[in-house]
């Protein structure tokens, strides 16, 4: 089963976009919301990021969101 995590920092009131990403680990398609920060894949359970946006520029959530790990390869 999958998880939806919504961000805390995400804007409200704005219609949400959805953006196929492919899974990293297996190479199935994931839809995500362009509200969501991460979903894990349906195949196999890895978690995808929505990264296109680059939260952790600008987001002072993008930390407890993405976790100390990601948030620091991203900022990179």
């Amino acid at each position: 089963m999958s998880m939806l995590f919504r961000c805390p920092g995400g804007l409200s009131g704005s219609t949400p976009t959805i953006q196929i990403r492919k899974c990293p680990q297996c190479g199935g398609e994931v839809e995500l919301f362009s509200t969501d920060m991460k979903i894990d894949c349906p195949s196999c359970g890895q978690p995808v990021f929505n990264n296109v946006n680059r939260c952790a520029d600008y987001c002072q959530y993008a930390e407890q969101c993405l976790g100390t790990a990601e948030y620091q390869r991203l900022k990179k």
